[in-house]
């Protein structure tokens, strides 16, 4: 029965020695195929979202910080998920022992630090629409250890794995599964983490966003009967109406996931069709997000236009940066520095003619 189980993240092989053996070739191309296309969208998609995070790095906003790291988290899963589809394939792991430990791992430390960061996202919307001051006011240094704290906790979680896994031969070919622990091991730990990493934060986050659209809902009420409606707050509910899709998203993509793995695990589910589609869903939920910054995100939106064109105009001048001694002051420095300054100045009146701010999304 162990052989039943590959990686944490259950790859889109069941491990049984053959992965695509039940599939008609039809149904192989197709899913090769769809595989395809989300991995495009999520491998770009991602890519340009933590490129306008680091072009707006210079914001006070913490919130370009917590999208970056759901963004790396995204990107490392449609990575990573390269070996699972030459796994399907070739029905032979494409690869030893240790590279089947650490994919397994690395990849359920992605789903982890991917919950953690929303519910951090969440947090921190509660946070700003009950005083918007507050994310004025963010330390700089909070953009580096809350993500940094968040992915510590998602690695130390899932490290146990690291143990889990091993690869063991079959009709001449490579198998990577998780059967180490025994059935009574899988059971006690996918059963804590389904408890600490999903459904408690999923409550917190369900709780959070309720509240947060009740205040959003009261300041709406009382704003339309003083006839006054601030930037900050229209701001602040556009800010929270896109994470909140993200938050939905990942809720919708991930709770067939965790029941079915659930029931596999527990020997109440045995089929394949529900399985492989669930699988499917958690691996599209990676192409989502970037889709959801753009439609939602007015500042990804800008930012991915101008990416598009060849537009890497950084909104701090490098030169600022530079200590420089008078003797080194010539007339071609002064020129350069104004032309920065003109520069950094212009962009900044171009978001504004958009009705943006540096610390909006």
């Amino acid at each position: 029965m162990d052989a039943n189980f590959t990686n944490s993240t259950e790859n889109l092989s069941n491990g049984t020695g053959n992965p695509s053996r039940q599939f008609s070739p039809i149904i192989g191309s197709i899913f090769i195929a769809y595989y395809s296309v989300v991995f495009l969208l999520a491998t770009v998609g991602n890519t340009f979202a933590l490129i306008a995070c680091y072009k707006n790095y210079n914001t006070s906003a913490l919130i370009l910080s917590y999208i970056a790291s759901l963004a790396s988290a995204d990107l490392l899963f449609a990575l990573l998920s390269t070996f699972d589809l030459v796994y399907f394939i070739r029905s032979d792991w494409p690869g030893g022992e240790l590279t089947c430990k650490i994919q397994g791992t690395i990849i359920e430390s992605s789903y982890s630090a991917s919950i953690l960061t929303l519910v951090a996202i969440s947090y921190d919307r509660k946070k700003a629409v009950s005083n918007p001051f507050l994310v004025h006011s963010q330390s700089v240094h909070r953009r580096i250890y809350l993500p940094a704290m968040i992915w510590t906790v998602a690695m130390v979680s899932s490290a146990p794995l690291l143990y889990a896994y091993s690869v063991r031969g079959q009709e001449g070919k490579l198998l990577c599964l998780n059967e180490n622990w025994g059935d009574m091991g899988r059971q006690v730990y996918y059963g804590i983490q389904a408890v600490l990493l999903f459904l408690l934060p999923l409550g917190f986050m369900i709780w959070a966003h309720v509240s947060i659209f009740t205040h959003l809902k009261r300041h709406v009420r009382t704003s339309s009967t003083i006839g006054a409606t601030t930037f900050d707050s229209r701001k602040q509910r556009g800010i929270t109406k896109m994470l909140f899709i993200v938050t939905l998203a990942f809720s919708i993509c991930y709770v067939p996931f965790i029941i079915v793995r659930a029931l596999r695990y527990f020997y109440l589910y045995n089929g394949d069709e529900i399985w492989r589609l669930v699988q499917l869903l958690i691996f599209t939920q990676t192409a989502i997000n970037p889709l959801i910054y753009c439609f939602y995100g007015r500042l990804f939106k800008i930012s991915f236009k101008d990416i598009l064109r060849c537009r890497f105009n950084c909104l701090a001048a490098e030169e600022t940066r530079k200590p420089r001694s008078l003797s080194a002051v010539s007339s071609s420095s002064l020129v350069m520095n104004v032309n920065s300054k003109v520069a950094l100045r212009s962009e900044q009146v171009r978001l504004s003619t958009r009705g943006l701010r540096s610390d909006e999304l």
